[in-house]
């Protein structure tokens, strides 16, 4: 993990973890509560690289890290076993991000196993189109028991996995998973005989077949996690080592067998469904549509969505017609951003588009997205009508894929068959379109104004009178421990850039932006001071990630009124937290009176 041993070090300074309750972060600081303040080691805390300072203040310990906070956060949660959550546990997240949240929990950790054993199938069946092994053969027989257990058998491993994420037992998850796929089940499924079991002459179980389904599984460990923490809270606590676990599996296994499985099963089946009916209307239809929606559901999180969908797919038919137009899509978010290395000028984003796009080759295209695409919509345009084209043609030929493989460049072997010259064709199509496409639609950074000059302006950001740093209220900004820069005391609380740049961080709580300025130089707006606390309340935003800004673009307007009842300083910080990249400020102008924004505050000098 990383930070680990920082973070370690942090946790030891403050008491351990059990003098610990909850944790969070902000922009530039990770926020406790505890239960003894008095074990706090500030002197040892303010000597762990990375610390940039300490202070307590409304009954929270504040270790003030700067802008990688979020780094240092990641870690401390697994540390701690904590919701990774942005901010404090009042913010709810939305029905949708919860369940995007929790698919890609799942299967996360799953993946290596999966699209291990789906390379290995894909080779197998290729080896197999081009009669280089029989598929009677022992070798075969052999190389796809490696290859078909983890599928058969997915609802193990899915179940062990889903076990975490909803906080309960995995052995007994993995009980109700082997219930699932227990002999009595697939020979009554084999035999045909039978269509349902009936317990205690009433409770119908149907026979299904469980291999290779998720969404069955997923369904009865959530039952499961509430049914074992209702039986464990009413048990007398000498019953609970033995009964606990006895009730909460034949309850939710009965519970998955009679309802959950069943129609699990049937919204599978139905998701499948849907898919095949768009491919019969037209297979290229289905490639135009997934293609188009395939980088756009990257971006926000829905693509995990189509993971089980894509697993129904292997467990009713044997091959996928999705998992190709995902790779598809990753190639042309690759061209796109390929083509950006052409257009911009400074040395440190061609560094990162490049590595960007051998990120997307390799099938992590999040770089190439976050970093690049929404800077350049036009580019983000190109990758997604290269997605549809290729997926498109692909579609029209039929491409497939027998096992669930990262779509990877690396991935093309598995496609080695009666398809693979059409999936090489939509590959080269899929960089070639998104590439021209892109190079023709965004225009050439042009080299002028303070883009390229070792000086930069910062302006007013509000209606207002200018406050010395050293003079706010707050000893973190006060001190330069986050960085240098100037505050404000606003009249209307409305709230502009101080640079041209492009937003690249807006905090959950809405109080606090960063930029970045076009020579690289990081700025974070901070509105008042402790109000992370206010959850969002009190601040109203125009702007999002991505969006380029200047002087005369409003950022914000802060509620005045709101931060005065709520008997919260309404200062507005300024600060410069990349001060490696600064040689000075220079201090060039007056700043006494009244300001209104875009007038010229301070001049930083670059190194």
């Amino acid at each position: 993990m990383k930070h680990e041993q920082a973070v370690n070090q942090m946790i030891q300074a403050i008491g351990g973890k059990s003098n610990i309750n909850n944790a969070w972060h902000c922009m530039t600081r990770l926020r406790f509560n505890l239960k003894d303040k008095e074990q706090i080691d500030y002197q040892t805390l303010e000597k762990i690289p990375g610390v940039v300072g300490t202070k307590y203040q409304s009954d929270q310990l504040q270790i003030v890290i700067g802008t990688t906070v979020a780094d240092y956060y990641g870690t401390l949660a697994k540390l701690l076993d904590l919701d990774q959550q942005e901010v404090v546990d009042t913010q709810k997240k939305g029905l949708v991000s919860l369940f995007m949240d929790t698919v890609s929990g799942v299967f996360g950790p799953i993946v290596p196993a999966i699209a291990g054993a789906g390379m290995i199938k894909g080779l197998t069946a290729g080896l197999v189109a081009l009669n280089l092994i029989s598929a009677e053969s022992p070798t075969y027989v052999v190389i796809n028991m490696l290859a078909s257990g983890v599928f058969t058998f997915l609802p193990f491993f899915v179940a062990a996995s889903a076990a975490k994420i909803f906080k309960t037992n995995q052995y007994l998850a993995i009980a109700i998973a082997a219930t699932l796929q227990f002999p009595t089940m697939t020979e009554a499924l084999a035999s045909g005989d039978i269509s349902q079991f009936l317990v205690f002459n009433f409770l119908p179980v149907p026979v299904f077949n469980y291999a290779g389904t998720v969404i069955p599984i997923i369904f009865a460990v959530l039952c499961l996690s509430y049914i074992y923490r209702w039986v464990d809270k009413i048990l007398p606590e000498v019953l609970r080592t033995v009964f606990t676990p006895t009730i909460s599996l034949f309850l939710s296994g009965l519970l998955t067998l009679v309802v959950i499985g069943p129609i699990g099963i049937h919204l599978g089946n139905l998701l499948a469904a849907g898919v095949s009916w768009l491919f019969s209307i037209s297979p290229v239809l289905a490639g135009i549509i997934v293609g188009a929606i395939r980088p756009i559901a990257i971006l926000t999180g829905l693509h995990h969505a189509m993971t089980p969908i894509a697993l129904q797919n292997f467990a009713n038919q044997g091959y996928d017609m999705l998992m190709p137009m995902m790779f598809m899509a990753n190639m042309a978010i690759t061209g796109a951003t390929a083509a950006m290395y052409t257009k911009v000028k400074s040395k440190e984003e061609k560094s990162i588009i490049l590595s960007s796009a051998v990120s997307g080759l390799l099938g992590i295209t999040e770089p190439a997205l976050f970093g690049v695409l929404t800077r350049y919509k036009k580019a983000f345009l190109a990758a997604t009508i290269g997605s549809s084209v290729a997926s498109a043609f692909i579609s029209f030929f039929g491409v497939r894929i027998y096992g669930y493989i990262l779509s990877s460049i690396f991935s093309l072997p598995a496609y080695i068959g009666e398809y693979f010259i059409f999936a090489v064709l939509g590959i080269i199509l899929a960089l070639g379109s998104s590439f021209a496409i892109a190079y023709f639609l965004v225009p050439k950074e042009q080299v002028d104004g303070e883009t390229f000059t070792n000086e930069l302006e910062l302006t007013a950001v509000t209606e207002g009178t200018y406050l010395p740093l050293e003079d706010v209220k707050d000893s973190v900004f006060s001190s330069k421990m986050v960085g240098d820069g100037f505050a404000m005391k606003s009249l209307s609380g409305d709230v502009f850039s101080p640079i041209s740049g492009k937003i690249t961080t807006i905090f959950p709580t809405k109080h606090a932006i960063g930029i970045t300025a076009d020579n690289g130089l990081e700025l974070l707006i901070h509105m008042g001071i402790d109000t992370v606390s206010l959850n969002g309340s009190g601040f109203e935003l125009f702007v999002e990630e991505g969006q380029s800004v200047n002087p005369q673009t409003k950022l914000a307007h802060i509620d005045l009124q709101l931060l005065a009842d709520a008997q919260k300083d309404d200062t507005i910080i300024v600060v410069v937290t990349n001060m490696d990249k600064v040689a000075r400020f220079s201090g060039a102008y007056s700043l006494e009176g009244s300001h209104r924004p875009g007038t010229p505050m301070e001049k930083v000098v670059l190194i």
